[in-house]
């Protein structure tokens, strides 16, 4: 529920945004990947709308780090350390990923969420960053709300919603 004092920053596809309390960071994910990051002690939080997992020509990574794993993840990392959230002062949730072009004779296009979760996976892994809570794969799509006052997330899906309150 959002309160007055609430701000809602809406984070889009190959995008990140970094807030804190009382804002709320809110994106909307099919095959692409939301990565939540919050510091309870600070509520300081942080969202970046991954599209695809690495840049398939290797030519754009220049032109928009935000859109590739490769390139977004240590972004985020940066921008939490930026608001003085240094590794192991924050953790992971982690949503979407879905298998949104079924149907699709493209190995391409029907494998893009499950690269995505799996490229997610291993930074975090190497990172020491521990994943809470995912909600991925399958093949809905998600609209997820990070609340920065106390790191709750909103979790929309298949016409219900649930908060998720795990933040350590």
């Amino acid at each position: 529920m959002l309160g007055k004092l609430d701000k809602i920053i809406n984070v889009g596809i190959a995008d990140l945004k970094v807030g804190k309390s009382p804002e709320v960071l809110r994106t909307t994910l099919g095959s692409c990947i939301g990565i939540v990051f919050y510091n309870p002690e600070k509520q300081i939080g942080a969202l970046s709308h991954i599209m695809l997992a690495k840049d398939p020509t290797g030519k754009d990574l220049g032109k928009n780090p935000l859109k590739y794993g490769e390139t977004a993840l240590p972004l985020l990392v940066k921008a939490m350390e930026e608001q003085g959230c240094s590794l192991g002062t924050y953790s992971a949730r982690i949503f979407g990923g879905a298998s949104m072009f079924k149907g699709i004779n493209s190995s391409f296009l029907q494998n893009i969420g499950e690269q995505n979760i799996l490229i997610v996976k291993e930074f975090l892994k190497s990172k020491n960053i521990p994943i809470l809570v995912e909600d991925i794969a399958g093949h809905d799509g998600r609209t997820i709300s990070l609340y920065l006052d106390d790191g709750r997330v909103l979790l929309k899906k298949s016409g219900s919603e649930k908060y998720l309150y795990k933040v350590k």
